[in-house]
């Protein structure tokens, strides 16, 4: 149950990530990139997090 809080941690600082990314883009920019690619950058980046402490293991 840990890691999957853990998990969902990771999920949730990777969306608050990629928001702010978007949030710095210029507006046309904002504009021109599709919702389910800022999904997907949220899935990947938090995929990618929780892999990582998989393998490093806890602290």
């Amino acid at each position: 149950m840990h890691r999957l809080f853990r998990a969902a941690g990771g999920c949730v600082l990777a969306f608050l990530l990629v928001l702010g990314v978007v949030a710095l883009l210029p507006h046309g920019v904002r504009d021109a990139v599709p919702d389910p690619v800022i999904g997907g950058a949220v899935l990947v980046l938090g995929g990618l997090m929780g892999v990582r402490r998989v393998v490093k293991g806890p602290r």
